[in-house]
């Protein structure tokens, strides 16, 4: 039996399920497909083709929560939380992951003994950071850690654990900061409030018993992937690999076989380039 589930959850949504195709071509050169399954948790409106995937049709939360129905963000917090991820727990490990990412041919090695993250770039001003810290005083969290991003890899019962405290702290910071306050990015912002809760929720509950590294490695390094680097993500930015290129059309002219695909940025090309 395969001992890692990589899980992802997949909104209705034309343009993240034309992103999705990146992890699921990227699961299936890497070799990632022979030590992993990818279980993609999705809007029942949604309709995988890709028959050696596991789908699970999943009502989003801004479906069923009112005070959810404008922040899509939560749906890829929710569902981990959901009696459907229980079955979950019959693999050794799990990685929850955005769709929008690339598993690289050294991913199928990972098996983490602690925790381990990626980072985000969502507390980079003195106002959020300061922020952060005074919630995390208020409820009595020690925030020994800032930027944890939203990809993680852990056994299989902890990351679920965990994101039951994550969903009941982006919870909590709505009804606290967010209610009826909505900020300015890159300040204290409520469009990245579960980024917010997930560095929380993640000081909380593990304390210092997790690690960074190999996760959420930028799309665009022209540095040569290591043997570390696990997982990519495709950042917001407009230097190469952008997404927002992608989508525009603008790699078209490039013969993306034809790159050096043991570059980061490359790589994230190639990918991309055959999964319209």
């Amino acid at each position: 039996m395969k001992d890692v589930a990589v899980c992802t959850y997949l909104d209705n949504n034309d343009r993240h399920i034309k992103e999705f195709n990146w992890l699921y071509r990227s699961w299936n050169l890497s070799g990632s497909w022979m030590s992993s399954d990818l279980v993609v948790f999705h809007h029942p409106g949604v309709t995988i083709h890709n028959k050696d995937v596991i789908t699970i049709p999943l009502v989003p939360l801004t479906a069923s929560d009112p005070k959810w129905s404008d922040y899509p963000f939560i749906n890829s917090v929710y569902f981990l939380t959901a009696l459907e991820a229980e079955f979950l727990k019959r693999y050794k490990y799990v990685m929850r992951t955005d769709h929008d990412v690339f598993l690289t041919p050294n991913f199928p090695k990972l098996r983490p003994r602690l925790a381990t993250f990626g980072l985000g770039m969502y507390s980079q001003s003195i106002e959020a950071v300061n922020k952060l810290n005074s919630v995390a005083e208020r409820w009595g969290v020690v925030p020994t850690f800032n930027n944890v991003g939203s990809t993680l890899i852990a056994y299989s019962n902890i990351v679920i654990q965990y994101c039951k405290l994550h969903l009941e702290y982006c919870n909590r910071l709505l009804k606290e900061e967010f209610s009826n306050f909505t900020g300015t990015w890159p300040g204290w912002f409520k469009g990245v409030l579960s980024m917010y809760a997930g560095n929380l929720a993640a000081n909380a509950f593990f304390e210092t018993g997790l690690t960074f590294g190999g996760l959420d490695v930028h799309c665009m390094s022209h540095d040569k992937m290591c043997n570390t680097d696990y997982h990519i993500h495709a950042w917001h930015t407009t230097e190469d690999f952008s997404k927002f290129k992608w989508h525009n059309g603008e790699y078209s002219h490039l013969d993306s076989d034809a790159l050096n695909k043991t570059i980061i940025s490359n790589y994230c090309h190639f990918i991309a380039g055959h999964s319209q």
